[in-house]
């Protein structure tokens, strides 16, 4: 007949597996942390992609005119810009052309970049072009500019675009309080894009780029 445990092997047995038990479950929880995680960075990479691969195309289709040098066919203010850009096809019927005014915006108050475009065609000068249907591009955006580098007021060489997106949680938390602090004390991340524009249009200096003008 086998030996009964005793009361003092029962607790000892109970403590190692509680000490176990706890082990595990601090295991599984920072697992689980680390996935959540990932996934918050995932969803602002996609978020920010999106966007940069979206204004970057349009720049780099700027249209450009050498024989109609006095359309105007971009605008850059800083928060927004305004570009004539040459799409593979029209985006209406009643479109004259595949040329399209588009515009894109960073509404600081509700922190968020804003599309818009007039899709009617013949867009060669963008101060006359009518940008509606606005669009939410990309939401959580605590902060956003671009520069366009030019030499003299020729079609600029290069644009730089800079995007601060807070992370995927903090953003939701945002949305459902409204609280201006949540924006300030969330966790962020800085995006630049450097878009290329080539229409044979005089360069910068490499010296104007170190000066930061544009």
């Amino acid at each position: 007949m086998k030996k009964p445990f005793t009361l003092i092997e029962v607790l000892v047995a109970m403590s190692v597996l509680t000490v176990f038990l706890l082990g595990l479950m601090q295991f599984y929880s920072s697992t689980e942390s680390m996935l959540s995680s990932g996934i918050e960075r995932t969803e602002m990479f996609e978020r920010a992609r999106v966007a940069m691969d979206m204004m970057a195309n349009d720049l780099v289709c700027i249209y450009y005119s050498q024989t109609d040098k006095k359309a105007k066919t971009y605008d850059f203010s800083g928060e927004s810009f305004k570009v004539s850009t040459v799409r593979p096809e029209k985006l209406q019927t009643t479109a004259k052309t595949n040329i399209v005014g588009v515009k894109y915006e960073w509404n600081r108050t509700k922190k968020n970049l804003v599309y818009s475009f007039d899709a009617n065609g013949d867009a060669f000068d963008i101060s006359k072009a009518n940008c509606g249907n606005d669009t939410v591009l990309v939401e959580g955006v605590s902060d956003f500019d671009v520069k366009a580098y030019a030499k003299g007021s020729n079609l600029p060489a290069l644009v730089v675009i800079r995007m601060e997106l807070i992370d995927s949680k903090s953003l939701r938390r945002y949305k459902a309080n409204d609280n201006e602090t949540i924006i300030k004390n969330a966790p962020k991340r800085e995006f630049r894009r450097m878009v290329i524009i080539d229409r044979g249009q005089p360069k910068p200096e490499l010296t104007f780029f170190a000066e930061g003008s544009h």
